[in-house]
């Protein structure tokens, strides 16, 4: 699986970005302001999906860890396609989107194109428990959390929230969440 690339974006356009990456251009959908930021000639990093259908595959491109969480997350909703789940992190940021979960919000996901007050409220039924899982750890005011990151990422590497907290309480600390991830799986594996 495609897990995120880097290169030089080759143009902009309304569905998001074909980027050079080596000697082959890839065509990526990202969320509106994600496209909105990028110029021709620009380097980007970026996380990235890749949706497999029978008859099609698509790449999905994300500018942080928390949009790609939000959208597996929406992925993973009863009749949530990548499209609406696109529109979502177009709309919202993931922070807005945790809020409008958390608060049991269904206006503010109607918000996104192709989201309905049912698809809102079935996003808020099926999601409400792992938002909640994580949410706590979730900066306010888009600073930076290391933890919240760290711990988020083992939740979907496939660790219990409380064997993720407790990893992450015993890990030393690092300066980046790939830093600081190191360390939590270190003491996860010392443990097993």
């Amino acid at each position: 699986m495609i897990a995120g690339l880097r290169g030089s974006i080759r143009r902009v356009d309304a569905g998001g970005l074909v980027v050079s990456v080596g000697p082959v251009d890839v065509r990526i959908f990202t969320p509106a302001p994600t496209a909105l930021e990028a110029r021709a000639g620009d380097e980007i990093a970026l996380r990235t999906h890749l949706y497999v259908r029978e008859d099609q595959l698509t790449l999905y491109g994300f500018a942080s860890d928390a949009e790609l969480e939000i959208f597996e997350m929406l992925l993973s909703v009863a009749g949530v396609g990548p499209k609406a789940a696109l529109g979502v992190l177009s709309a919202l940021d993931p922070s807005e989107v945790r809020s409008a979960i958390l608060q049991e919000d269904a206006r503010a996901l109607t918000r996104a194109p192709g989201v309905g007050l049912k698809a809102a409220t079935r996003i808020i039924v099926e999601l409400k428990g792992k938002v909640a899982a994580v949410a706590p750890m979730i900066p306010v005011g888009g600073r930076p959390d290391v933890e919240g990151d760290t711990v988020a990422a083992l939740i979907a590497l496939g660790y219990s929230v409380m064997e993720a907290k407790r990893a992450v309480d015993a890990a030393p600390r690092g300066d980046s969440v790939e830093d600081f991830l190191r360390g939590a799986l270190t003491v996860l594996a010392e443990k097993a």
